[in-house]
């Protein structure tokens, strides 16, 4: 118990002690692990020489325990050493994923969602590996997926990744998250789902990026009455 304990510990560590510094912008997160240790990870990343640039990665291991949460660690590494180097997310992700799947012994692997946000122009750039879509609830109401296409990262070591971009106005919401949102279950073992996750968006607004993500893991535990929690709940959201 007391490893798996220290374990939590060093993977709480991993993650954002805070937010972006960003004028005008709001970013928020919430990560609850299944068990001790979990497979889920977001993180946001930054680069010195360029500070109107932030990049939001959120990621999802197959599996649970010590081994996803192993794999996840070097995951987050890799890719956020790949970011330093590398001039855009699907290049970012492709090498990572280059050095993922050399070292996957354990035959696990990861989707992620990887953005660069311009924080200027409002000008995002992503690539997606495998990752649920995630949500953009527009100031006028209008609730878009935004949509990209890859493979998970850690199969194959010669995958290629679209690269799009969008632009995020004063007063949008970007919700970014894993499936254990989507596939938390009630007592009858039917899922939340994603309409019922855009519903608790459309909800929260036009709350603020801490209000949105709040209402959804409300959303979900309500929904979910008793039924025991089977994976990790990670949420981020940008506005």
């Amino acid at each position: 118990m007391m490893d798996l304990q220290q374990a939590r510990r060093i993977q709480i560590s991993l993650l954002p002690g805070g937010y972006p510094a960003a004028p005008g912008w709001e970013f928020a997160a919430t990560y609850e692990s299944a068990r001790e240790i979990g497979g889920d990870l977001y993180d946001f990343i930054e680069w010195p020489d360029d500070p109107r640039r932030v990049g939001l990665l959120i990621a999802d291991v197959s599996g649970k325990g010590t081994a996803a949460a192993l794999f996840m660690a070097h995951s987050r590494a890799m890719i956020r050493a790949a970011a330093q180097t590398l001039p855009g997310p699907a290049a970012t992700l492709a090498e990572a994923n280059v050095q993922i799947a050399r070292d996957n012994h354990a035959m696990l692997f990861v989707s992620a969602f990887y953005a660069v946000l311009d924080t200027t122009t409002g000008r995002l750039t992503f690539a997606n590996a495998g990752h649920n879509v995630p949500l953009l609830l527009r100031a006028g109401g209008r609730l878009e997926e935004v949509m990209s296409r890859g493979m998970v990262l850690g199969i194959m070591d010669d995958m290629e990744y679209d690269e799009d971009e969008i632009v995020l106005a004063p007063g949008d919401a970007l919700v970014l998250y894993t499936d254990g949102i989507t596939e938390a279950m009630d007592d009858n073992d039917d899922l939340f789902g994603k309409e019922r996750l855009k519903e608790a968006v459309r909800a929260a607004t036009p709350g603020d990026a801490h209000t949105i993500v709040t209402a959804i893991i409300a959303a979900v535990k309500a929904y979910a009455g008793a039924t025991p929690q089977a994976d990790d709940l990670t949420i981020v959201t940008v506005r």
